[in-house]
């Protein structure tokens, strides 16, 4: 097993890594001065996007703890140490929901009063009860990533009872998932645009949610395995298992996002038709479109058979795009509230570059303390995977 770690890459070049952090804060500064609603805006969508990547990885632990499945074992380490950068989207959220609260949110500035939906809903959409649920939540899914992470630890290093507690863990996280979820993605997404709702939407933040945790953990593990940092090669079982996963997942993320579209066009109510009218005016229409395309049509039309879910190559590039999808989906969640498209979306990629090298170093610092903590014989074998 090599020692280089996912993040040697700044460690190689660390001024010019250093340089190119400098200046993307610099912009996301300038952006907060200069236009404080993009910069935000930008901020929401990079935190969202890492969000869904490192709670999608530990809500991909919880799921196998729940159901006692073994075949995830070669990439166990690899899920918890996603799952361990967290605390970084969790953080950038934060910033900008609080710091950003009157820019990104109609309902929190003073003329809010004088509109008679948002007036109703002013008992759930409030400034105090908005930034502790804010709170509530992501140090909730903090302290139960941390605990399952134990537990997982635990269990794999074979210490007794640790298996039973691992899956009690597991089955807790779950419960107290889907409220947690739907709660945050009301907040931070569906509130930006206040007059609008949906009932599906809690649903459409667990599948994308899910999705892009098992995108990442595939992308991780076929990295570490190319470098020869895994304990074992990663079985072509194993990573056909991750491919029906990403491949059913995508299909479940396209069934949730075309019912919430038809309903809402068969209904045409006007309270729920604006969330559509705004993504499809202002140049949003493209990039409304493209996002089923990476999401759901590539990982469909290219995860379909047994030997390309096998394949590395095939599947690691198929969830490097739904990663991509994954950044997209955000940035059209948030960013058609700020107005028309940009030319280019300059304060959201910066957050985004910073946010995924400082995910990079928290994975590296999991992974290496995985490696150092774990017993090389713990793991049990993966199952034969099924056609």
């Amino acid at each position: 097993m090599k020692d280089a770690g996912p993040s040697s890459f700044f460690r190689k070049w660390p001024l010019e890594s250093g340089a190119a952090a400098a200046g993307f804060s610099c912009v996301l500064i300038a952006g907060i001065a200069i236009e404080p609603k993009q910069a935000y805006a930008g901020l929401l969508t990079a935190g969202l996007f890492g969000l869904m990547l490192s709670l999608g990885a530990a809500v991909f632990a919880a799921i196998q703890g729940v159901s006692g499945a073994r075949w995830w074992f070669p990439v166990r380490r690899v899920v918890s140490a996603a799952s361990a950068t967290f605390r970084l989207p969790a953080a950038v959220i934060l910033l900008a929901v609080i710091a950003g609260l009157e820019v990104l949110y109609l309902w929190a500035r003073p003329e809010a009063a004088d509109n008679h939906i948002l007036h109703m809903k002013a008992v759930w959409l409030n400034r105090p009860l908005f930034i502790a649920r804010a709170l509530v939540v992501l140090a909730g899914w903090a302290g139960l990533i941390a605990l399952l992470g134990e537990r997982m630890r635990a269990a794999e290093a074979g210490e007794e009872g640790a298996q039973k507690r691992f899956h009690r863990m597991s089955t807790a996280f779950v419960l107290l998932f889907g409220p947690m979820i739907s709660a945050g993605f009301w907040d931070w997404v569906m509130s930006l645009e206040p007059e609008w709702f949906s009932t599906m939407f809690g649903v459409y933040g667990f599948a994308g949610t899910f999705q892009g945790g098992i995108a990442a953990v595939t992308v991780a593990a076929l990295y570490l395995d190319s470098r020869g940092m895994l304990e074992k090669p990663l079985p072509d079982a194993t990573r056909h298992d991750l491919g029906k996963l990403l491949f059913g997942f995508s299909t479940f993320w396209a069934y949730i996002w075309f019912c919430q579209y038809l309903l809402i066009w068969y209904s045409n109510i006007p309270e729920e038709v604006t969330y559509y009218n705004l993504r499809f005016h202002g140049g949003w229409a493209a990039l409304f479109w493209l996002n089923p395309v990476l999401n759901f049509a590539v990982p469909f039309v290219f995860l379909l058979g047994v030997k390309a879910k096998k394949a590395p190559a095939v599947l690691g590039q198929v969830a490097l795009l739904v990663i991509l999808g994954r950044w997209l989906d955000a940035f059209v969640l948030v960013m058609p509230s700020t107005g028309p498209v940009p030319p280019f979306p300059v304060y959201a990629v910066a957050a985004t570059a910073l946010l995924l090298g400082g995910m990079a170093f928290l994975f590296d610092w999991a992974w290496q303390g995985a490696k150092t903590s774990s017993p090389a014989g713990g793991e049990l074998p993966a199952r034969t995977a099924t056609s």
